[in-house]
């Protein structure tokens, strides 16, 4: 039966195995919506507590989380510190005792940080310029597509990626537990081409258990108008949709030099469609084929995803996988996604099979 076997080692003390203490765990990567700033991430990790184990996972200790899918090789989810340790103390012996570990990721970890009169001087490489200053976050990837201002800044550390993040309009992936910057760019060189999502289990795709669809105002994605401050402040509408629907007005901080008129722009009319779904999809580990888990559990990239409403007909469209939890127990792993649409994310790419505007296998070029 395929299956997500999940091992928890002490990186900080010398990769101490600690998976047999582990009774449950689970986790979120990513953030809830394409507009959302990444606050970072934390997981729980429920382990026994009883003899000192607690000297196995202490204050501030590095922990890796690990995932194998059956025939497959073990693949790093998560990076953590141990941020605080609770327990539930057990009367008697106190043999069945448990401790409920919490771990911070890198970005919520430089959310605690604050640059002090720190100087930033690169223009499209300020995440790694950021990463280098800060041993607490790892962060690697592209450099931005737009230019960044440079100076010196007094601000928290986790606002300032974001501020680079809402205006350059890349994501964050998560790869071997790490974070990967990817530019709006290179997102064609991030599909996934040999796995699909769908109603039913096979080689190339997993099945989902239960599919939700979410439109307009309840996935925080339908607004008319937008306000950008940059370098500058700027506003851009939507007047057709304001006449519509009303002002829903998106405002962000970001840290362009230029061009920021057109990224409020970009935003008052990338997010004006309130038709367009968001999707919400649950599956476990054990209703997969064992190759098709094998292959989700490798990388997080856009996906393709089929459904059919009720009474209508089948749909298939590209997503990216917004935020994606875990819930591990020595059952079984059950996985919930948040799926972004691919247009919230098209760059007008020209030609390109998923971005593409101008892709000639559509034109018949």
């Amino acid at each position: 039966m395929p299956k997500l076997t999940w091992k928890v080692t002490n990186h900080t003390q010398a990769d101490l195995d600690i998976t047999q203490y582990v009774r449950s765990l689970n986790f979120t990567l990513g953030r809830p919506s394409p507009v959302s700033p990444y606050s970072g991430n934390s997981a729980s990790v429920t382990m026994s507590s009883y003899g000192g184990l607690e000297t196995y996972v202490a204050v501030n200790d590095k922990i890796y989380l690990y995932a194998q899918a059956t025939g497959g090789s073990y693949q790093l989810k998560f990076v953590g510190r141990v941020a605080s340790r609770n327990y539930n103390d057990e009367p008697g012996t106190g043999i069945n005792s448990t401790m409920t570990v919490l771990l911070n990721d890198g970005l919520l970890q430089a959310g605690m940080a604050n640059f002090n009169a720190q100087s930033l001087t690169s223009v499209n490489d300020q995440i790694q310029e950021i990463d280098s200053v800060l041993p607490q976050i790892s962060i690697s990837g592209s450099n931005t597509d737009i230019n960044i201002s440079t100076g010196t800044f007094s601000v928290n550390a986790n606002q300032r990626i974001n501020e680079i993040v809402a205006g350059d309009r890349g994501v964050f992936a998560l790869v071997s537990g790490g974070y990967v910057y990817v530019a709006p760019s290179n997102f064609d060189t991030n599909v996934e081409s040999t796995l699909t999502i769908g109603r039913t289990t096979s080689a190339s795709q997993i099945a989902y258990q239960d599919l939700v669809r979410v439109e307009a105002a309840s996935n925080s994605l339908f607004y008319t108008q937008a306000t950008i401050t940059g370098s500058a402040a700027t506003e851009t509408s939507n007047a057709e949709n304001i006449a519509t629907y009303g002002t829903r007005t998106f405002t962000a901080t970001t840290a362009q030099s230029q061009l920021v008129g057109q990224s409020a722009q970009w935003y008052a009319n990338a997010f004006s469609d309130p038709n367009v779904e968001s999707l919400y999809v649950t599956f476990t580990d054990v209703a997969q084929n064992q190759t098709a888990l094998n292959l989700w559990n490798v990388n997080f990239e856009f996906l393709q995803v089929s459904y059919t409403p009720p009474g209508g007909v089948s749909t298939t469209g590209y997503y990216w996988p917004e935020q994606i939890t875990f819930n591990a127990t020595t059952s079984q792993t059950t996985v919930d996604m948040l799926l972004s649409p691919q247009t919230y994310y098209a760059n007008f790419i020209l030609d390109d099979a998923v971005f593409g505007v101008l892709d000639t296998d559509r034109l018949g070029v």
